[in-house]
């Protein structure tokens, strides 16, 4: 957490320069509030009080966001190294951990993702307008994202072979956006979300008003009768 110090001296400039010196930052990296400008005594003797000033180091919203991951992982007690990398208004921390990443993972990334989720909310707290943050584990999620392409290709032949609908197991919105964007080039089938909570289910179904109603079309249109050509008498 970013710490706060207070400092004390004979004027504003002074408490302030006390206070900056215990984080060896200048003026233009801290907040600064000052609590009591201070007053001088009778006679310089009596009835004094020094000003006193509260300092806070000003971090980086990039800065923040690996300081809320590193305390979740500390207190969960896991040694890991953290790599920040920053795009398009998303904060994708990779963490590296000496052994546990099947624990920070969790089955089928269901601790990774409550923790990706607990992340953002903290770091949200100071702004809503932060960056979203992203966690992986040893590029656990570029794999999953692989994997998961995979399973809706075959999802989507499994529906056009069967002609029926079918359903996934329940999936994370990150899991379920994966798929919904593979398929939604797909005219034959279509996707929808079902369930409450973080946690739903995907069915994939026939696409209405796909191929198969454009041959019954054509089928209707192929029996119309020709109109008589009147007779010449």
């Amino acid at each position: 957490m970013t710490r706060t110090v207070e400092a004390s001296g004979n004027s504003v400039a002074e408490a302030t320069a006390r206070a900056l010196a215990k984080f060896g930052i200048v003026s233009e990296q801290a907040n600064i509030e000052v609590i009591d400008r201070g007053r001088k005594g009778f006679f310089g003797l009596f009835g004094g009080a020094p000003a006193r000033v509260a300092v806070s180091q000003r971090v980086s919203v990039e800065a923040r966001a690996e300081e809320i991951v590193a305390d979740m992982l500390r207190l969960m007690r896991l040694s890991s190294q953290l790599h920040v990398t920053e795009e398009k208004n998303t904060l994708i921390i990779d963490i590296e951990t000496a052994g546990s990443d099947g624990l920070l993972i969790g089955k089928g990334g269901n601790t990774l993702s409550a923790l990706e989720y607990v992340a953002n909310r903290m770091l949200q707290r100071g702004s809503k307008k932060s960056p979203k943050i992203i966690l992986d584990v040893s590029g656990y999620k570029r794999r999953r994202g692989d994997f998961l392409k995979g399973k809706a290709l075959s999802l989507a032949e499994q529906v056009k072979a069967a002609k029926k609908q079918v359903t996934t197991e329940p999936m994370d919105s990150a899991d379920r956006s994966v798929i919904h964007a593979v398929l939604k080039s797909d005219p034959a089938v279509e996707t929808r979300s079902v369930g409450q909570g973080r946690v739903k289910s995907i069915v994939v179904a026939p696409a209405k008003g796909g191929s198969k109603s454009k041959s019954k079309s054509r089928s209707r249109g192929g029996q119309r009768r020709r109109r008589r050509q009147p007779t010449r008498k």
